[in-house]
């Protein structure tokens, strides 16, 4: 009887003693776990503001008077506080006027592209994904492979045409050739989302009647708002930030976008002050920022149901 309670009570001190074990080793886990997070939040805010100095340096100098912008030691906190250079840059009637109406330009050229890309790309994916023909898988590897050649290899042909349709400095003449640049891009991603659609949601369309167009316009793309939000949003910000195409491709003063302005603001200002450069470079940020503030979530979830099915 004894030798049983001895037995009895040893198994329960051994017990004690592994748990107690497991508990102190799942607290040095969970501490071991929480402080790596800590490292690793502390290293990402520490890129963030390291990322974002440039960024609130060119906000602060755009507030600030010509004298302080260059002043030594430099001051974070602009006082006193001047919307001069942004009243400057959009409305003076200096050198740097152009910058509203550059403005102006680049909102309809990038909205254009917007509805162009979008409308182009869901009517070609579409056949892509669904539709059986002849050559149909060489076509989709073409314009995949489109996407791996520079648009500078394409730029003296695409000038080329421009200027024998007459286009040149034109609005179409900036819309068509931008939209064309994301196109292959746009198919490549509304293609892959679709495939990603249950095949099942157009039988039951065709059981009903409908036609080809009808399922596409009344099924597909309704249920492809993340997808086209995605890609307007890359088709905007290509459009809004491209640089050379329309610097070649224009030649009036009044038909610059906003990139091509603010090189020309860049050199009229910098022997002279800083401040009308810094505004022209926030008024140019300023509608890319909104846009991926509200629209963020839908890339995210665009570009990750584009990858469900190849």
């Amino acid at each position: 009887m004894r030798n049983t309670d001895r037995t009895s009570s040893a198994q329960r001190t051994a017990a004690r003693q592994l748990a107690l074990s497991e508990s102190a080793e799942r607290t040095s886990h969970g501490v071991s776990f929480s402080l790596r997070r800590w490292i690793v939040t502390l290293v990402m805010l520490a890129g963030a503001v390291f990322w974002l100095l440039p960024v609130i340096w060119v906000v602060v100098n755009s507030f600030k008077l010509t004298p302080n912008i260059i002043r030594l030691p430099p001051e974070w906190v602009p006082w006193p506080i001047t919307a001069e250079h942004y009243w400057q840059v959009l409305f003076s009637a200096s050198r740097s006027a152009r910058i509203g109406r550059s403005f102006v330009n680049s909102g309809i050229i990038a909205v254009g592209s917007v509805a162009l890309v979008l409308l182009t790309s869901a009517m070609a994916a579409y056949p892509l994904a669904r539709m059986r023909f002849p050559g149909r898988n060489l076509i989709f590897a073409l314009l995949v492979g489109s996407l791996m050649v520079p648009n500078v290899v394409t730029l003296v042909p695409q000038y080329m045409l421009v200027q024998q349709l007459g286009w040149l400095s034109t609005f179409q003449g900036l819309i068509i050739p931008e939209a064309a640049t994301v196109l292959a891009f746009g198919v490549f991603l509304l293609r892959q989302f679709f495939l990603g659609i249950p095949t099942e949601l157009e039988d039951a369309a065709r059981i009903d009647g409908a036609n080809a167009w009808q399922i596409f316009s009344r099924v597909i793309l309704p249920l492809s708002h993340p997808a086209f939000a995605a890609l307007a949003i890359f088709a905007f910000r290509s459009a809004w930030n491209d640089f050379l195409w329309p610097l070649i491709a224009v030649n009036k003063a009044d038909m610059f976008t906003l990139p091509v302005a603010l090189a020309f603001l860049r050199g009229a200002y910098m022997n002279e002050s800083y401040g009308p450069i810094m505004a022209g470079a926030v008024l140019s940020a300023l509608p890319l920022l909104i846009v991926f503030l509200f629209a963020n979530r839908r890339i995210v979830e665009g570009v990750q149901l584009s990858g469900l099915k190849g």
